[in-house]
């Protein structure tokens, strides 16, 4: 198909554009992301079937195996069938916003987005480019359910919002996924590519009070919300994370979303991508993706089994592992280390590009 054709010349020139200029490297990419994404989306691959032992249960909602995509890949409701086909576990829309975004823009550049081949990691500074959640929740109720795929949804406050006004838009959004019939939330606390109210943990708890106030405890049907953080979450913040989480009556934790911490990740790179990469983050910031994040996520995963193990909580509660997950190895990590469920972005790409619209049939091969 030609988003496979697509995906493995890429991968094969990667090496060799990397050594353009990384502001001409940077622009060739961010622009052949959407031709690519254009293609991909629209794809009706043969469907794989996954065997039945790998299908996890959280929340009384069969997911036939324990990977999915990542938020960030279907911001519009795009690819639902084209997952379904490919074997994923589940399914998740977003991360909308009250209002549709277009996304970021710096030196001519839109959608700023750049991977780093060597080391197979990425950067991107999109800052959430969707069509809202009123659009995309619209969109999620006229598709069909599929059984053990279940349908999510990852949202977050509006940007140009602020304070309680932020708070209800987000609320409001959840209710209109609510209506159109999605399984599973996922709220995102942690996008490091637009502003954000306040990262403190008062902060954080406040409005993740506010937001356990006005929807989990108004719940008509049991709508399990998680909340997603930063993989740059430090280790001994997760216990009082956990604590608010699961006193407030919130359903899961997703570690996490990609990383800020530059300088820490820049040491993990293959020293080829150093200059595409400091062009990247000097120049854009956005955040880090593949895996230099897989020690992170899977010590926060750790972290919070740990807790959860010490303090079970009063309600089914599950742990979602993000960030340098891209092999059958990956996903067996995750769930020794206490996670019921796995999503994939950087390492999803990965895996198309050499195994193409079979990338999940090759991970549980494995």
């Amino acid at each position: 198909m030609i988003s496979e054709t697509i995906a493995r010349l890429d991968h094969l020139a990667r090496p060799i554009i990397t050594h353009f200029a990384p502001e001409t490297a940077t622009q060739i990419y961010s622009a052949g992301r959407n031709v690519f994404l254009s293609a991909y989306f629209a794809e009706k691959p043969a469907f794989v079937r996954i065997a039945e032992e790998h299908a996890v249960t959280c929340w009384g909602i069969e997911f036939r195996n324990g990977l999915m995509n990542a938020a960030g890949l279907f911001k519009n409701g795009e690819g639902y069938e084209l997952s379904y086909r490919q074997g994923a576990g589940g399914y998740l829309a977003g991360t909308t916003t009250t209002h549709a975004r277009t996304g970021n823009t710096r030196n001519g550049i839109a959608k700023p987005f750049a991977p780093y081949p060597n080391s197979r990691a990425a950067s991107n500074w999109l800052g959430l480019p969707n069509s809202g959640h009123a659009a995309v929740a619209k969109r999620l109720s006229a598709f069909p359910h599929h059984a053990g795929f279940p349908m999510g949804a990852s949202l977050m406050t509006a940007p140009e919002s602020s304070g309680e006004v932020a708070l209800e838009e987000l609320v409001a959004g959840m209710q209109m996924y609510d209506r159109a019939g999605v399984h599973f939330l996922e709220i995102n606390e942690s996008c490091p590519n637009v502003a954000h109210g306040s990262s403190s943990f008062e902060a954080i708890s406040e409005r993740l009070e506010f937001i356990a106030t006005a929807f989990l405890k108004k719940r008509l049907r049991h709508l399990p919300v998680v909340v997603k953080f930063s993989n740059d979450t430090a280790t001994q913040d997760v216990a009082r994370l956990l604590d608010v989480l699961t006193t407030l009556g919130y359903d899961g934790v997703n570690f996490g979303n990609t990383s800020t911490q530059y300088a820490q990740h820049r040491t993990t790179l293959n020293p080829r991508d150093y200059a595409s990469f400091d062009y990247f983050t000097s120049t854009f910031g956005g955040g880090v993706s593949g895996e230099p994040l897989r020690a992170c996520s899977l010590a926060l995963t750790r972290s919070a089994k740990e807790y959860l193990a010490t303090h079970p909580p009063r309600e089914e509660f599950h742990i979602i592992r993000t960030g340098g997950v891209a092999s059958a190895l990956d996903l067996a990590e995750s769930r020794t280390a206490g996670a019921s469920l796995a999503q994939w972005y950087t390492g999803l790409f990965e895996q198309f590009a050499e195994h193409g619209h079979g990338l999940y049939a090759r991970i549980f091969q494995g």
